[in-house]
């Protein structure tokens, strides 16, 4: 039973959200020794400790967790993790546990490293985040504040990397930053890779602005200011996205809209909007793959700064493009069954025949990588030491948390995709099920299997996500096209369609942006935001009866 302090202990923890969707991406200091992530991360830990603090807090007064979202048929423990996306959760986390206890330097894997900070304990903040989500988020409006508040604190980094572009940053900075803005992230790949994450959502709004500003006459003043103000948002969002110049980020955005076009053509019942999503992704995917033919038909595009980092995605011959590979080279290596590695004192690495299931645990690769050392690297970019990270998700989680973490990576995301689709009526059924799974894994074992037998198995980080995008694409292409469509009827179920796209968007173009580029605070606090808010929109907020009333079927799209 809920008492006065559990109910303080509730505010406590979204008081505690809120904070870290904010600081994680705004804050920077320039009179700390490394200014960007590990302050940052050290506040999103200080705040997952006062989340947890409460937490506890409720928990001791009301005598336990609440198990009215979970069926208690059988044991309640197995309820529990029948709750999607907290079996894939805890998988990861369990994965987690063993790399760190058997890392070739576990309190560096448990503490993370003077670079990242990004070891365990950092990525167990983001479950503390992530699950006490979960856990309490009870009522829509705080989804809608956590949503807002996401929104609004995009626009000072937008804000200020459009004034790094045009020369009037007041922080005299060591590197160049109005040829590729850096803002509050310090790089110019990390504020793309933010920025996409909130463009989905932002776009929702607008979309739901411009709803109400066509349907609702009678508050035709604070509908325009509100259309208004998200427009002005997502053009700061969208010019700060193209003056970064990357194009992880930017692959990663142009997939996530390929989500929301399809999913607002099924919701709004638009057949012809359906068609024309389908035909402009198509193209834009030629576009993309003629584009990186050298000497093809386009490349007097290539050439040119709007169209030419889009032109060199797989091109070994630029300089970012060939560290990468070199990077990739020596990891794949580095994963692959080899001689036990010898530390300074003299010892060997006693588990080095684990290494390729468990990995060499978190922030170790700067340690393993040594042996692995491609020597042309150091022709390319200079460096005092070996690489701490891939620039590639997958071959990240493999590199420290083996087989097993890069399977669990895998599976959480998967799962994402899947009951985000779900809830958004675009799987409805086994036979769906099934073909969104044969879409996710043939997809990325085809593409797996085609760059390795043309460019090497160092490419295996980039084909394996690749080809499960596309396949998911393909999946939502086949859906919208070969469907049945119900449709949405009802506001309440437009807004909650309109959020599970943005939420499910954001997600979307993440997975694509971190096996292009490096995973950072700001990315992973919002990426397991989403998965929660994703969860408790999808699946627990629904479960209650005043909301349940309310609600209608969402868009659904059944194979003919």
């Amino acid at each position: 039973m809920p008492t006065k302090l559990s109910r303080y202990a509730d505010a406590v923890m979204e008081a505690a959200w809120l904070a870290a969707v904010i600081v994680v991406p705004v804050f920077f200091n320039v009179y700390s020794s490394r200014i960007f992530e590990p302050d940052k991360i050290t506040l999103l830990r200080t705040l997952a400790l006062v989340i947890l603090a409460a937490w506890l807090v409720k928990l001791i007064e009301e005598g336990g967790p609440r198990w009215e979202q979970v069926a208690t048929e059988g044991s309640r423990w197995k309820a529990l993790l029948r709750v999607p996306l907290l079996a894939p959760v805890a998988g990861l986390a369990l994965v987690y546990v063993v790399s760190t206890i058997f890392s070739i330097t576990p309190w560096t894997s448990l503490w993370g490293s003077y670079q990242r900070l990004q070891g365990t304990y950092s990525t167990f903040a983001y479950l503390v985040v992530f699950l006490s989500m979960a856990a309490n988020l009870r009522r829509r409006e705080q989804v809608d504040r956590l949503v807002l508040t996401a929104i609004l604190a995009s626009l000072p980094v937008s804000l200020y990397g459009v004034l790094q572009r045009y020369g009037a940053d007041p922080i005299p900075w060591g590197g160049d930053v109005t040829g590729r803005i850096a803002s509050n992230m310090g790089n110019s790949i990390f504020v793309a890779a933010y920025l996409v994450m909130v463009f989905p959502l932002t776009a929702m709004r607008v979309v739901e602005s411009f709803e109400a500003l066509l349907q609702d006459r009678g508050r035709l003043g604070p509908n325009l200011v509100r259309a208004t103000i998200y427009v002005f948002i997502i053009a700061l969002q969208a010019t700060a996205i193209y003056f970064s110049g990357s194009r992880g980020p930017w692959l990663g955005w142009a997939a996530s809209m390929v989500l929301l076009w399809l999913g607002l053509s099924l919701a709004w019942r638009l057949r012809w909007l359906t068609i024309t999503g389908v035909v402009l992704a198509l193209t834009a995917g030629a576009f993309l793959v003629v584009l990186n033919i050298q000497n093809g038909p386009l490349e007097s595009l290539r050439r040119r700064p709007e169209f030419g980092r889009l032109g060199e995605l797989l091109d070994s011959q630029s300089r970012t493009g060939r560290v990468r590979e070199l990077i990739w080279m020596g990891a794949s290596d580095l994963v692959r069954p080899h001689e036990p590695l010898e530390f300074p004192d003299g010892r060997t690495d006693p588990f080095n025949v684990l290494r390729p299931l468990i990995g060499y645990g978190p922030e170790s690769m700067y340690v393993a990588y040594n042996p692995f050392y491609p020597s042309d690297l150091t022709q390319v970019e200079k460096r005092n030491a070996s690489p701490d990270r891939s620039h590639n998700e997958t071959w990240d989680s493999l590199v420290i948390t083996g087989v097993l973490g890069l399977a669990a990576y895998l599976v959480v995301f998967g799962s994402i995709l899947y009951y985000g689709l779900k809830w958004l009526g675009m799987v409805r059924s086994k036979r769906q099920r099934n073909l969104f799974l044969v879409f996710y894994l043939l997809g990325g074992t085809l593409s797996v299997t085609v760059f390795v037998l043309w460019k090497g198995i160092h490419y295996l980080g980039v084909a394996l996500p690749f080809g499960m995008i596309l396949g998911v694409i393909l999946y939502l292409i086949l859906v919208s096209l070969f469907g049945h469509v119900e449709g949405v009827s009802g506001q309440d179920a437009r807004l909650r369609v309109y959020l599970l796209l943005g939420l499910l968007g954001g997600i979307m173009a993440h997975f694509v942006e971190i096996n292009f580029g490096i995973a950072i605070a700001a990315t992973r606090t919002y990426f397991w935001t989403y998965a929660a808010l994703l969860l408790a929109v999808g699946y627990i907020l629904p479960l209650h009866r005043e909301y349940r009333a309310d609600e209608t079927a969402p868009a659904s799209a059944t194979p003919a």
